[in-house]
C-alpha cells in the first residue's frame, strides 16, 4: 500500500514537470513568433524595432544596421 501511493505520488510529480516543460515551450514559441510579427510590422510600415539584448537598448530599422539607443540597462 505503502509503495502505490509512493509511486502514484512519483508519477504525479513527473505529470506535473512534464506539464510545467511544455508551457515553457509554449510560452518560448509565442514570444519568438511575437518577435518575427513585430519585424513584420516594422517593414510593411517602414518604421523600427526596438529589443534588448544583452542588457542593451537596441534600435533595428528594417535596413537591419542596429543601433544602441542609451548605452547599459539597469536591472
Amino acid at each position: 500500500m505503502v509503495d502505490e501511493n509512493i509511486q502514484k505520488n512519483k508519477r504525479e510529480q513527473w505529470k506535473k514537470q512534464v506539464m510545467n516543460n511544455l508551457k515553457r515551450e509554449a510560452v518560448k514559441n509565442i514570444i519568438a513568433g511575437m518577435g518575427d510579427l513585430a519585424r513584420l510590422e516594422a517593414k510593411v510600415n517602414n518604421t523600427y524595432t526596438v529589443y534588448i539584448k544583452d542588457g542593451r537598448m537596441i534600435k533595428q530599422p528594417t535596413n537591419g544596421k542596429c543601433v544602441v539607443i542609451n548605452g547599459k540597462i539597469q536591472d
